[in-house]
């Protein structure tokens, strides 16, 4: 404003001194200090290394794990600084219930209770769709509720009980099983899952199967956050010129998610981190 009015008078009207005002213009400009440079340099690593996926407090917990110990406060006025913030939003749930069969219908045996504190006790899983370049891709998989890991995944352009066969073998073999005996498989009420197949192949396997509530996603919550996720983060990681990438980068982003993603609820730990941890523990 003192282009057009006196500076003693706006001063005056602000309640600060002329004297502090020229003290002011007159100081260098504030370089970084050592300690923020060395603060951006980690927030940036970690921020690379997720495709930009990340936001204040996902990084914040990396860091802290890594031994960077830093305030969350203080990784958003960096980041402010330095322009960047994750490039995904929270997307709502827009979970759209499959058609139902008047098949096997199996009780709620998980409850919403998530937690499992052995591997291969509680596996959760679905079906999702993907449409890419206008081709729909179904996409299955199966999450332990131990360590959060995609121990199974399929891909293909029809839903049908020959992909959720595969991803329960796909599974089975990854971890090492001869049987799922003490398994508890839960699903939506989706036709694959209730169908007479399914029902065969959990008698052949020995998994006990488990169901969500009718059209209540909650009850499947962990898959459908992880469906959330792999929709958002996907595209930004392994940009999708064509649909046959979709087949092609797939392993590579469940990969990722299991070997390199830090999760909040394995305490900022990836899930094979984590999964080594218990192991070494026990």
């Amino acid at each position: 404003m003192r282009r057009d009015y006196p500076v003693e008078l706006v001063c005056k009207a602000l309640g600060v001194s002329a004297s502090g005002y020229y003290a002011h213009i007159k100081r260098p400009a504030k370089t970084m200090t050592e300690r923020d440079e060395k603060d951006v340099k980690a927030i940036q690593q970690v921020y690379d290394k997720s495709g930009g996926t990340y936001g204040v407090k996902h990084i914040s917990g990396e860091l802290k794990v890594s031994g960077h110990v830093i305030n969350h406060k203080r990784v958003r006025r960096l980041m402010g600084e330095m322009n960047i913030k994750s490039k995904i939003r929270t997307v709502k749930s827009t979970h759209v219930q499959k058609e139902k069969s008047a098949g096997y219908i199996y009780p709620n045996l998980l409850n919403r209770d998530f937690n499992a504190e052995i591997a291969n006790r509680k596996w959760v899983t679905d079906l999702s769709e993907l449409t890419v370049k206008e081709v729909k891709f179904f996409i299955s998989a199966i999450i332990d509720l131990h360590n959060r890991e995609v121990v199974g995944f399929a891909v293909s352009t029809h839903p049908n009980a020959d992909l959720v066969e595969v991803t329960v073998r796909q599974a089975m073999k990854a971890r090492g099983l001869t049987d799922l005996k003490q398994v508890v498989l839960h699903s939506d009420q989706g036709s694959v899952y209730s169908s007479f197949r399914h029902h065969r192949l959990a008698e052949e396997l020995e998994f006990i199967p488990s169901m969500s509530r009718k059209a209540n996603c909650w009850d499947n919550a962990v898959i459908e956050s992880f469906f959330s996720h792999l929709k958002t983060e996907f595209p930004h990681l392994f940009p999708i010129d064509s649909a046959g990438q979709v087949i092609d980068d797939l392993p590579k982003f469940i990969a990722y998610f299991n070997g390199e993603r830090s999760q909040k609820r394995l305490d900022y730990l990836t899930p094979a981190a984590y999964l080594n941890v218990k192991k070494l523990a026990s």
